[in-house]
């Protein structure tokens, strides 16, 4: 059985696994940059200091450093600080904590507080090689004075790489992240758009060529007139109850799961019966086949399958208009549903003030997403035709499956 650890054990050991590390750079600071382990020879002269005392001021480095995360800059001037009075007074040297510092300053500030913080590190180095000058009893010439100088500069410029690398590397992971946060945004924008096109573009199609129906035979035909403002009543309200479905998705906190229980589903193929209806009363002569057995699918592709025939549907509504002959196919096969629909194009004629020109993208989009393939192509006889493939289940046949249509 795996043991599980407490918040506290995730919290700490991030700052235990850092903590062990400049425990490890100071002890590696003591090895190289004094005699606390080997000791110069004695013909080297320059005073010795006590083991003891330089792991004393190791130890303080090392606790300096632990504060660098809250307050970098002051950790910085006061690990600077020791060091100097550390070099002037022992034989140790510390190097690295002033480069751990330095690092994490150069990682977490701007530009200039870095420039400023390499500075004051470069003035700190020059006591190191003063230093190297009272402990090993050399008489430095100019050029050494400088090569030496150089060389604790270039450990600097090391740290100060490294700082700025961490930095530009946390840059790009935040770059990342936003970008990431912005394509979802976006998809979610496209998403909710293709809703509201298939929802609205259809109803408004209906419901105004039904409108312009009624209008033409209000005074000679009530009863068509009638049945006209029938559909416009029941598309306005299907339309209606779709857009409070997708409002509700919208609104619900993903922590509200009683909103959740209460979202209704997208329209399916059970939906496509009335579907057909309300395009066979705008004028438009439908038929629907079925072959193969039906199949259960995923809701998405379900939702998908539905808007397929209804966006298509609606085109040929609005761009071959009242009079026109389509016919819907769908072919359950394995592993995909099959959806074919095509039109004469022998209309009273379109109605371009109707026309949005995202409905093509908009199911090109959602069709993709669930995996299928689309397309979409004028007819060489007149109208145009629709071809969809979504991908099925595991082969699963409904109990008293009834035909779409």
């Amino acid at each position: 059985m795996t043991r599980r650890r407490s918040p506290a054990t995730i919290v700490a050991e991030p700052l235990v696994w850092q903590g062990s590390l400049v425990f490890v750079a100071v002890c590696l600071d003591v090895v190289l940059f004094s005699d606390a382990v080997v000791a110069s020879p004695p013909e080297a002269g320059g005073p010795r200091t006590g083991p003891l005392i330089i792991i004393a001021c190791a130890g303080a480095a090392y606790g300096l450093l632990l504060f660098r995360r809250r307050a970098l800059l002051p950790v910085l001037v006061a690990v600077c600080a020791l060091s100097v009075v550390v070099t002037l007074w022992t034989s140790y040297r510390p190097v690295i904590p002033v480069c751990i510092a330095l690092a994490a300053v150069i990682a977490h500030r701007s530009v200039r507080v870095g420039i400023a913080a390499f500075a004051l590190a470069a003035v700190t180095s020059v006591s190191w090689v003063y230093a190297e000058d009272r402990l090993h009893n050399w008489s430095l010439t100019g050029a050494t004075i400088v090569g030496v100088q150089v060389g604790y500069l270039a450990i600097l410029t090391v740290s100060g790489g490294i700082g700025w690398w961490r930095q530009t590397a946390e840059r790009h992971a935040e770059y990342r992240r936003a970008e990431a946060a912005r394509m979802a945004i976006a998809a979610e924008r496209r998403s909710v758009a293709r809703e509201l096109h298939d929802i609205v573009a259809h109803a408004v199609t209906l419901m105004v060529l039904q409108s312009s129906g009624a209008r033409a035979v209000m005074r000679t035909d009530v009863a068509r007139a009638e049945a006209a403002l029938d559909v416009v009543e029941r598309t306005g309200t299907q339309a209606m109850s779709e857009l409070r479905r997708l409002l509700a998705v919208l609104r619900t906190n993903a922590d509200d799961t009683q909103g959740t229980r209460e979202i209704e589903l997208p329209p399916g193929l059970k939906k496509i019966p009335e579907l057909i209806e309300s395009v066979r009363a705008a004028g438009i002569d439908v038929v629907v086949h079925s072959e193969g057995s039906q199949r259960t699918v995923d809701p998405s592709v379900d939702a998908a399958a539905y808007r397929i025939v209804s966006e298509s549907l609606t085109n040929v509504t609005k761009h071959s208009g009242a009079g026109t002959a389509a016919e819907v196919q769908l072919k359950w096969g394995p592993i995909h549903l099959d959806i074919d629909i095509w039109d004469d194009g022998r209309g009273a004629g379109p109605n371009e003030k109707l026309s949005t020109g995202n409905g093509l993208m908009g199911l090109t989009e959602r069709i993709v997403l669930v995996g299928g393939v689309f397309e979409a192509r004028p007819r060489d006889s007149g109208g145009y035709q629709v071809h969809a493939e979504l991908p099925l289940p595991e082969k699963t046949l409904l109990e008293n499956s009834v035909p779409v249509a």
